[in-house]
């Protein structure tokens, strides 16, 4: 992940608390500059002015939708809101690849094992290796669903 440098401009555009807001409002998901106004209680020239400053300091872009501008996060501004977060999902996926790998081979080498009985058949009953492969395939799964629920954004409402 790359680290994030910040310049005299990108400190003066994250002095504000009203500037800081919007960002925490624009990770939820994108806005036009009257919905920030509401949900921030601020009139929209004050917003347009700090939407501006943010602007300039590449933390936030517009895209130009029919009759709207619809504000976003850049990917700047995420990762100043969320440095690291793609560590947590990089760690759990990886985790989870080795246990998926592991499982499978265990899996794979208690069914191909099975044992001997009198008379030369093999009986293919669950031994412990199966159960363990088992595991870590529910393992695997887990830490998909947790990866998941950290790839979701979650921020706080617009404070009032």
């Amino acid at each position: 992940m790359e680290e994030v440098t910040l310049d005299r401009g990108d400190i003066a555009a994250l002095s504000s608390d009203v500037r800081v807001a919007i960002l925490k409002a624009l990770d939820i998901r994108p806005m036009a500059m009257s919905e920030l106004a509401d949900g921030l209680g601020l009139a929209k020239s004050t917003v347009h002015e700090h939407l501006a400053v943010l602007a300039d300091a590449d933390l936030v872009a517009h895209e130009n939708a029919r009759k709207w501008r619809d504000y976003t996060l850049t990917e700047k501004g995420r990762r100043i809101l969320h440095p690291g977060r793609d560590h947590r999902i990089i760690f759990l996926l990886g985790t989870s690849l080795v246990a998926m790998t592991a499982g499978g081979v265990l899996c794979v080498t208690s069914y191909l094992r099975g044992f001997v009985v009198q008379g030369g058949s093999v009986v293919r009953e669950p031994p412990l290796l199966l159960y363990a492969g088992e595991a870590l395939l529910g393992v695997t799964f887990v830490l998909w669903y947790i990866a998941l629920r950290c790839r979701r954004r979650t921020a706080p409402p617009i404070p009032a």
